[in-house]
C-alpha cells in the first residue's frame, strides 16, 4: 500500500473531484491539462462567488484567498524545518486542505473545525480571532465550533475557498507531462500588522496564487506565538522552456517586505533558489534572487527580519518557508 503523502494528495483529490480526475488522467498533452487547470479554477471561481452572493466578476482577492492561523507545535516545526521537512510539512497543511474541501457545503461545523485543528491550523480565512487563540491555549473546552466562529453558514465559505486553492496548488504537483516548474510559498507572518499584497513581478513564469491580506500575528506572552502564514504560488508559462523567477512585496506599516524565489526547470546554470530583502521592489528581488543563487536568505532592517528557505536546489516542485518576524 502506498502511504507517500504524493499519493494520498492523488487520491484525495480523485475523491473530491471525480469528473475532474478523469479528465486529467486521459488528458494527451500538457497543454491539455494547463486548458483543463484554467477551467477548473473557473468553476471554482464562480462556486465561491455564488455562496458569497457575488458576480464572478466582482470577487475581489480577499474574497479568493484563506489565510491559516498556526498552532503553537506546527509553527514551531515550519520555523526551524529545512530539506525535505520543507516539503513534508508544507504538503502535511495541504492534504489538510484537501480533507476540508471533502466536507459537505453544509457540513457539521464541529467536523470542519476538528480537521482545520488537525491540519495543524487554527482557521482558515477570517473565522480564527485573536480570543479564540486564547481561549483554546488556555484549554477552554467549550465548543471549538463556536470558539472559533464555524457555523453552518461560513462552512460553504470555507469549502468554497479552499477548492480554489485546491485546483491552484495541487494539481501541478500531481497531474503533469512535460516537467513541471513550480514554486510553493507558505509566508508565515509573526509581526504585529497584517502583510498586505502590494504588487508581484515575473521575470519568466506568472503567479498562480497568492494570499492578503495575511493577518498579524498573535503573541500571547502566557501560552507563546500564534502566527498568520498564506500560500503564494508561481509556475512557469505554458510550453515555456525555461521556468518561473518571480518577485512579489507585502507591505507592513509602510515597509515594503520584498521575497524572490525561482525554479529553473533546468539547473545547469542555477539551482532552486530565495532571496529577500526590505525596501526593494518585486522585479529587484526577482532578478537578485537568481544571481545569489542561495536556498536560505536572512535579512534584517528598522527592527524586522526575515527568512526564506527552498526544500532542494532541485526539483521541479519548489517547497519554500518564508517569515516576516520582529527582532
Amino acid at each position: 500500500m502506498n502511504t507517500s503523502i504524493d499519493y494520498k494528495l492523488k487520491k484525495g483529490f480523485r475523491n473530491l473531484f471525480p469528473e475532474y480526475a478523469k479528465q486529467l488522467d486521459t488528458a494527451k498533452t500538457q497543454q491539455d491539462i494547463d486548458k483543463l487547470q484554467e477551467q477548473f479554477i473557473l468553476d471554482a471561481k464562480q462556486n465561491l462567488a455564488k455562496v458569497l452572493g457575488k458576480d464572478v466578476s466582482k470577487l475581489t482577492a480577499t474574497d479568493q484567498t484563506a489565510s491559516m492561523p498556526l498552532g503553537a507545535d506546527q509553527y514551531e516545526i515550519l520555523k526551524n524545518a529545512t530539506g525535505d521537512s520543507i516539503k513534508t510539512q508544507l504538503m502535511v497543511l495541504i492534504d489538510g486542505l484537501n480533507r476540508l474541501k471533502g466536507m459537505d457545503d453544509d457540513g457539521d461545523p464541529g467536523l470542519v473545525t476538528a480537521q482545520i485543528l488537525l491540519s495543524g491550523a487554527l482557521g482558515i480565512g477570517g473565522i480564527s480571532t485573536t480570543s479564540v487563540i486564547g481561549s483554546l491555549a488556555s484549554g477552554a473546552t467549550a465548543s471549538i465550533a463556536a470558539l472559533t466562529g464555524v457555523t453552518v453558514a461560513t462552512v460553504a465559505v470555507v469549502v468554497a475557498i479552499i477548492g480554489l486553492v485546491i485546483v491552484s496548488i495541487i494539481i501541478p504537483i500531481i497531474y503533469f507531462i512535460l516537467k513541471p516548474a513550480s514554486c510553493i510559498i507558505l509566508l508565515i507572518n509573526e509581526l504585529d500588522k497584517p502583510l498586505t499584497f502590494k504588487n508581484d513581478y515575473n521575470v519568466h513564469g506568472k503567479p498562480r496564487l497568492m494570499t492578503t491580506p495575511i493577518k498579524n500575528g498573535i503573541i500571547l506572552p502566557e501560552y507563546g506565538t500564534y502566527p498568520v502564514s498564506g500560500f503564494f504560488v508561481t509556475e512557469k508559462s505554458q510550453n515555456a522552456l525555461v521556468g518561473t523567477q518571480y518577485g512579489f512585496v507585502m507591505n507592513y506599516d509602510d515597509m515594503d517586505l520584498a521575497f524572490g524565489v525561482q525554479n529553473p526547470l533546468s539547473s545547469i546554470y542555477e539551482d532552486n533558489n530565495c532571496y529577500c530583502a526590505i525596501g526593494e521592489t518585486a522585479k529587484n528581488v526577482a532578478i537578485e534572487t537568481q544571481k545569489s543563487n542561495k536556498q536560505e536568505y536572512t535579512t534584517t532592517k528598522n527592527g524586522i527580519g526575515l527568512s526564506i528557505r527552498v526544500n532542494s536546489g532541485s526539483g521541479s516542485i519548489a517547497y519554500y518557508v518564508a517569515r516576516a518576524f520582529k527582532l
